[in-house]
């Protein structure tokens, strides 16, 4: 492990939080036979992803009486997106379709902070972020996906703490606002959110987030994470990556694309019928050789090997 990005890091003052635990786990994510095994989990997790696209219920379509305004937004989002009730998320299913393909093990790992300075998936310098992920609720980096468990917990806390902080009688109470799965809804959001990164324009196609923000708020599971989408596709000044700014264009007389919830329904289903017309071949990943140390292998992970 090339450790030089994390020396040059803490002689400019940064503080890498967990030095020695990173550390210990790169060296892990190093092991061949760890490899190994993570593929399995790898597996296990996208047909939980694939599951959840399918199955899980929209929190836009959700609720025994819907109010008049999570009724109106449904009806536009279906008009802008050709979709209705019982539909799934085709974008996010092609998204989870292309990445399975890749056959990297770390595929699912943040590079930093090893790998300080941060590229994006199609290989644009973006900065230094000694904090990786800490800013953000996922990342795309072009080889992987992570997601900040941090910043995820952060949003609406009440929602996934069991019990209140401190109760009347100075006891924990019940907290009658939690629900069970709205950490894992989020959790599978966000994932979804960066999966669909992996087939989108991301920077020729100033359409390709609110193809993103649409289908979130359309089909997210988590109720504050949809709605926090539908904000971001009704009005994409709200996001830090809003292509539609004048400092994204060459010229200051360049003609800044006017924004259009319908165009980026028109986009979202344009990628998805060049999806459809692929064919997904997986390459076989090279098998190393010799064994390797630290981990043994079994289970249903000595089938495959």
């Amino acid at each position: 492990m090339d450790y030089s990005a994390a020396t040059k890091a803490l002689e400019k003052g940064y503080t890498i939080p967990n030095l020695e635990a990173r550390a210990h786990l790169i060296r892990l994510q190093d092991d061949l036979d760890y490899q190994k095994q993570i593929r399995m989990g790898d597996i296990e997790f996208e047909m939980d992803m694939m599951d959840d696209m399918l199955y899980g219920q929209p929190a836009i379509e959700s609720g025994h009486v819907m109010s008049q305004n999570q009724l109106d937004r449904l009806n536009e989002l279906d008009s802008i997106f050709g979709t209705q009730a019982g539909d799934v998320d085709e974008l996010g299913i092609a998204a989870l379709r292309d990445w399975s393909m890749n056959t990297d093990p770390l595929k699912y790992t943040d590079p930093t902070p090893y790998d300080l300075d941060v590229y994006d998936q199609e290989g644009k310098f973006v900065g230094t972020s000694p904090e990786g992920l800490d800013r953000y609720y996922g990342g795309h980096f072009g080889r992987g996906i992570d997601i900040s468990m941090d910043q995820i917990m952060r949003i609406n806390p009440k929602a996934i703490e069991y019990y209140k902080k401190k109760g009347r009688v100075g006891k924990p109470q019940r907290n009658t606002m939690y629900d069970p799965y709205e950490l894992g809804n989020r959790i599978s959001d966000v994932y979804r959110h960066e999966l669909k990164h992996g087939i989108l324009d991301n920077y020729g196609e100033p359409y390709s987030h609110p193809a993103i923000y649409g289908t979130g708020a359309r089909f997210g599971l988590s109720g504050d994470m949809a709605r926090s989408d539908s904000q971001m596709f009704r009005n994409p000044s709200r996001y830090e990556q809003n292509p539609f700014k004048t400092k994204y264009y060459a010229s200051p007389h360049s003609r800044i694309p006017e924004y259009s919830q319908d165009v980026a329904g028109d986009y979202t289903r344009e990628v998805i019928a060049d999806q459809n017309k692929r064919t997904f071949r997986r390459e076989p990943t090279p098998r190393p050789e010799g064994r390797t140390h630290h981990f043994n292998t079994g289970g249903l992970v000595s089938l495959v090997l």
